[in-house]
């Protein structure tokens, strides 16, 4: 009685894939943001940060994110996502409050 062999299947099984002759002809590259957009994210990017106390901003950033998180019904497992959220928020309104405190002081 003759066996066949069982490998004989698996080895035509496993044929490799021919690897690609050539790579990419082209990589795509990416446009860089205009300013506008760039300062919007970074509100503090060019020394307004020294115009308010660290620890108030601290406080008030922290305040916003248990807002959030009450919001929510205190679910867990977003605290990093409502800092951040939270840290925009109040940029953005420290950021309006300095605009405006020296909109006015320019216009008098």
């Amino acid at each position: 009685m003759t066996r066949k062999s069982s490998a004989a299947p698996r080895a035509r099984a496993r044929r490799a894939v021919p690897a690609p002759e050539q790579a990419p002809r082209s990589i795509p590259i990416l446009a860089e943001e205009p300013e506008e957009e760039r300062m919007a994210e970074q509100p503090f990017e060019e020394g307004a940060a020294d115009a308010v106390d660290p620890d108030l901003r601290h406080r008030m950033i922290s305040e916003v994110a248990f807002g959030m998180y009450a919001q929510r019904g205190f679910a867990d497992g977003f605290d990093v996502d409502d800092w951040l959220a939270a840290e925009t928020h109040v940029d953005h309104l420290l950021l309006a409050r300095a605009e405006r405190e020296t909109g006015s002081a320019a216009s008098a």
